[in-house]
C-alpha cells in the first residue's frame, strides 16, 4: 500500500536540495583515484608501467582496451554538410569481351 494522497510525508514535507552537480565525483571515488595515483607513482610510475607492459603484453592490452571508449558516435556527410549520394553499379548478364 502506497502513501495516502494529500498526506504530508515526514517532518515539514521539505524538498531535497539540488544535490551534487552533474559530472562531479563523490568523495569516495576521488579518494580512491588519489590513492591509486600515489601507489602508481610509488611503484615506479610510467617507467614501471612500460616495463610491465613489455613483460606482460596481453595483460597490458587488456587494461588498455578498457580505457578506450566503448562506443564512437559519428556522422558522415558530403561537402559543406550535404548528404552523400549513394552510388549503385549494377551489371546484368555477361560482360562484353574487350577487343584487343
Amino acid at each position: 500500500m502506497g502513501w495516502p494522497k494529500g498526506k504530508p510525508r515526514g517532518k515539514g514535507n521539505v524538498k531535497a536540495g539540488p544535490g551534487r552537480p552533474k559530472g562531479s565525483q563523490n568523495k569516495a571515488t576521488t579518494s580512491v583515484k588519489e590513492a591509486l595515483t600515489l601507489a602508481f607513482e610509488g611503484l615506479g610510475g610510467y617507467e614501471a608501467l612500460k616495463t610491465w607492459g613489455a613483460q606482460e603484453p596481453t595483460e597490458f592490452y587488456k587494461l588498455w582496451s578498457r580505457m578506450l571508449p566503448q562506443e564512437v558516435k559519428s556522422e558522415i556527410s558530403g561537402k559543406d554538410g550535404a548528404p552523400i549520394a549513394p552510388v549503385l553499379n549494377v551489371t546484368v548478364g555477361a560482360q562484353p569481351k574487350s577487343s584487343s
